[in-house]
């Protein structure tokens, strides 16, 4: 048998290494490209069920959600700032009601009022 020198070994094991190598690196690079199509294809879907209308359309309905809760919010806090105007307007006629009744009993001036005097 005839044995090659070891320089000559060696470069055989490092083309042979190398054509691993490229082969492995092909591979993987065509994995990777099957992966991001079936990751776009997949988030593709999922857009498309997520938002049948488009992404824009999507914004439009929650921008309108949030337009509505706005008025409505302004709604509630201008009722409640007319309740308690009227309230406190019709608190202020009841005392001033009762304050004149008050006077006008204290100088007898309710049997005047009632139409009992003459």
């Amino acid at each position: 048998m005839s044995e090659r020198p070891p320089s000559q070994d060696r470069r055989v094991t490092d083309e042979k290494l190398s054509e691993v190598e490229a082969a492995f690196d092909r591979k993987l690079r065509e994995h990777e490209a099957r992966e991001q199509e079936r990751i776009k294809a997949v988030i593709d879907a999922f857009k498309n069920e997520a938002f049948p209308d488009g992404a824009p359309a999507h914004k439009a309905a929650h921008q309108a959600m949030i337009d509505a809760a706005r008025q409505e919010a302004e709604f509630w806090r201008g009722l409640k700032v007319e309740i308690a105007k009227k309230s406190i307007w019709g608190i202020l006629q009841i005392l001033v009601v009762l304050v004149l009744a008050g006077v006008a009993a204290k100088f007898g001036l309710g049997a005047i009022a009632a139409g009992a005097i003459k």
